[in-house]
């Protein structure tokens, strides 16, 4: 049998997306795939191809993303192009190989600025311009319905490479110098206003006079760390919020939170509730993406955008009420395993190879 090609195309992108790719990627070569990645240089650690997806819509530059995409579709069986630039490049190469577009996240108005209506228009128009469409979450999906392609469309979670902690719970307790009798609050998140840490700040407010033993650790680096740092000092928050920094992964840190808190004000797949789930910690999340769907009264609690007095009440509950065992895997966990959601991208791909 010969052995089929993907080329996993991506647009400047950050964190979970490019975890996903170079899971998926590895998963896809161990299943007897040939892999090759494209995008801006820098994108992933082994980029094969650079590939200038614009951040933005001038012309030239999306011009300059086709010369760059168009001599490397030769013998490759399916492109997969992750986000709205890299689909609209993709999608306006011809001839192609058969596209498959991931949608990650959805155009936001406070993302976009004056460029989202222009934006959403493309958005809307992709799935029929691509031979599957795989959506993120049934929110994604569901912003397609009745539009042309949506019949194409796939719901798959990311998937990025299972955690594994490397040190036990009393060792990084040890490390972060919280003890034992201390609630140990983990959020990972990038240092931007899309985080909701500010939020993040009133809600732990509240939380403290309720369980003076908070402990609330954010890992995590971004533009907001100064303004963050003062209003934690103004707050009087220096011995309950810490802004741990950016570590290569927190799945130790995950596996050791009493509790593992998610306060993004937008997100369509944030990676980091599935690996507290796959760990087996609690998590209170922001009602985001995908967090409806995965989380269930067994698992953990979901809270609107915005809202610090749900949050913190949420917060409370969950470090008051009895947590499964260390290791005990959700229901909801199991049906999101990475291996699994890998599969389902590849089952795509054989999908919109076959009829050709």
């Amino acid at each position: 049998m010969t052995r089929r090609v993907a080329l996993e195309l991506l647009g400047p992108s950050i964190g979970g997306i490019r975890r996903h790719v170079a899971y998926v990627s590895e998963q896809l070569r161990a299943a007897g795939w040939e892999v090759r990645t494209a995008g801006p240089a820098g994108v992933l650690d082994a980029l094969d191809h650079v590939v200038p997806i614009p951040g933005g819509l001038r012309p030239d530059q999306v011009l300059a993303a086709r010369r760059a995409l168009r001599p490397l579709l030769d013998g490759v069986d399916v492109v997969h192009a992750h986000g709205l630039k890299a689909g609209w490049v993709a999608s306006t190469v011809h001839p192609r190989p058969p596209l498959v577009v991931s949608i990650h996240n959805l155009v936001l108005d406070e993302v976009a600025g004056w460029s989202a209506p222009l934006l959403r228009r493309l958005e809307e128009r992709l799935p029929g311009r691509a031979d599957a469409t795989i959506a993120v979450s049934g929110e994604v999906a569901r912003r397609f319905a009745g539009r042309p392609g949506a019949d194409r469309i796939h719901v798959i979670p990311p998937a990025g490479p299972p955690p594994v902690p490397t040190r036990t719970p009393q060792q990084v307790r040890a490390e972060l110098g919280v003890a034992a009798d201390e609630d140990l609050v983990v959020t990972a998140a990038r240092l931007h206003a899309q985080k909701g840490l500010h939020v993040l700040l009133d809600a732990a407010a509240a939380v403290r006079d309720q369980r003076p033993g908070l402990r609330w650790f954010v890992f995590g680096d971004g533009p907001l760390r100064a303004e963050l740092e003062q209003s934690i000092a103004a707050r009087g928050l220096e011995q309950v919020v810490h802004l741990g920094g950016a570590r290569p992964t927190v799945d130790s840190e995950l596996a050791a939170a009493d509790l593992v808190v998610v306060t993004s004000q937008w997100e369509s797949g944030p990676l980091v509730v599935l690996e507290a789930l796959a760990l087996g910690r609690p998590v209170v999340s922001t009602d985001v993406g995908l967090v409806r769907e995965v989380i269930d009264p067994a698992s953990g609690r979901v809270v609107p955008v915005g809202d610090a007095a749900r949050l913190a009440e949420a917060v409370v509950a969950a470090l008051a009420g009895s947590s499964r065992p260390d290791g005990e895997v959700s229901g909801s966990a199991e049906r999101f395993r990475p291996v699994a959601l890998a599969a389902a991208v590849r089952d795509v791909y054989e999908e919109v190879v076959s009829p050709r």
